[in-house]
């Protein structure tokens, strides 16, 4: 085989190597077993309630729908920390009787050698 992009002898070989080929071909009943082998796939992906959820239209429309519930969770929490009682609660009056202030135990004091 020689280097030259050209070469007729080549170019009748590979040719010549193309004569006794066949279209393939499959096996028999092979299409029957492939669409019963992906209809069983199917059925064991979780069932429809799954196959419901993984449909983009919904799925991206319950995700909107819980981004909006969490946005508007979030702002009304916002609201309410603004609001002051008027009145102490129940927690406020326990809490101003029992200190959770520091201990001077527990303060650090130097300690003079």
């Amino acid at each position: 085989m020689s280097t030259r992009p050209n070469n007729p002898k080549e170019i009748d070989e590979v040719l010549g190597s193309l004569d006794g080929i066949q279209r393939a071909k499959a096996p028999a009943f092979f299409y029957t077993r492939l669409r019963g082998r992906m209809e069983r796939e199917l059925e064991n992906t979780g069932g429809p309630l799954v196959r419901l959820l993984t449909r983009p239209a919904l799925a991206l429309s319950l995700a909107a729908v819980i981004l909006i519930l969490n946005t508007t969770t979030i702002m009304e929490m916002w609201n309410q920390e603004k609001t002051v009682p008027a009145e102490p609660t129940q927690q406020q009056l326990l809490a101003s009787e029992y200190p959770m202030g520091s201990y001077p135990v527990y303060d650090e004091t130097p300690v003079a050698p």
